[in-house]
C-alpha cells in the first residue's frame, strides 16, 4: 500500500540516495554462485566506504527511483526520475523531473524542499533534518560510521555488472530506515537500496555517474520565486 508515510519518505528523506532500476525482489537477490557469499572482509568493505566518502568530492548523475511493496511488487505510483549532484561536505541537489517537478537541496546549512506544483517551499536547518539519513550518508556531512554500523559486504551480478554491496544499519533506533545498502561498480556508486520500517524497499539507480567535476555553486543555492510560500526558518 502506498501510504502517506511512504509518500513523506519519498518526498523528503530520499534526497540522499541515488537511483533505482527494479526488476523484482528475486532479481536483486541474484548472487554469484546463487548465494550471498561473503566475498570481502569487513576491513575491505570499510575501505571501499571510506574511499567513496573521502575521494568523491563532487558527484553528478541521473537517477531513477522505484518502490517495492511488502509483497515484493513494484508500485508504479511511486516511480520517479531526475538528476542528482553533491559537493562535499554537506551540499546536494536532488531534482525530480518525472512524473512531477520537485527540488530537494542542501546548501550545507539548510535543507530546502520545493514543490513546484504546490508553489510551496519548506526549510529546516540541516542538523535537524539529516541525522542518520541517506542524505547525510551521501553528502558526507559527518562520519558515516558514527551514525551507521557496517554490517558486511557481498557481491551480486546486477544488470550484467559485478556489484559489490555494503550493508549499513542505522544506530538511531527511531530512523525511518532499518537498513541501507550501497552498490558499487568499479568503486563508483551504482545503486542504493533503502529498507523501511514498514516493509517496503526504495531502490535508486545512478546512471552515468561523474566524479570530481567542477560544479557550479549556484546548483546548491535556493532562490524562491516571489509567489512561493516559505514554511520554516533558515539558519544563518
Amino acid at each position: 500500500m502506498f501510504t502517506l508515510n511512504m509518500q513523506r519518505l519519498i518526498k523528503s528523506q530520499i534526497p540522499a540516495f541515488i537511483a533505482v532500476l527494479l526488476l523484482s525482489a528475486s532479481n536483486f537477490a541474484q548472487v554469484i554462485d546463487g548465494a550471498e557469499a561473503e566475498l570481502s572482509t569487513p576491513l575491505s568493505a570499510k575501505e571501499l566506504l571510506q574511499d567513496f566518502m573521502s575521494n568523491a568530492f563532487t558527484l553528478s548523475t541521473d537517477f531513477t527511483q522505484v518502490v517495492i511493496d511488502e509483497e515484493g511488487k513494484l508500485d508504479p505510483r511511486a516511480s520517479s526520475a531526475g538528476v542528482f549532484a553533491l559537493a562535499r561536505p554537506g551540499k546536494f541537489r536532488w531534482q525530480i523531473t518525472e512524473p512531477n517537478t520537485q527540488l530537494i537541496m542542501s546548501d550545507g546549512k539548510n535543507l530546502w524542499n520545493y514543490d513546484v506544483e504546490l508553489e510551496q517551499a519548506t526549510v529546516k536547518p540541516v542538523d535537524e533534518s539529516l541525522s542518520a539519513t541517506p542524505a547525510m550518508l551521501l553528502s558526507g556531512e559527518e562520519n558515516v560510521l558514527d551514525a551507521f554500523d557496517l554490517n558486511g559486504s557481498f557481491v551480486t551480478i546486477y544488470d550484467d555488472e559485478r556489484v559489490q554491496w555494503l550493508e549499513l544499519i542505522p544506530k538511531e533506533t527511531h530512523s525511518d530506515f532499518s537498513r541501507v545498502r550501497l552498490g558499487f561498480n568499479d568503486n563508483d556508486i551504482r545503486i542504493m537500496e533503502l529498507s523501511t520500517n514498514i516493509g517496503q524497499i526504495i531502490r535508486i539507480e545512478f546512471l552515468s555517474v561523474a566524479r570530481n567535476l567542477e560544479l557550479d555553486e549556484q546548483l546548491f543555492r535556493f532562490s524562491a520565486p516571489d509567489y512561493v510560500d516559505i514554511i520554516g526558518e533558515a539558519a544563518e
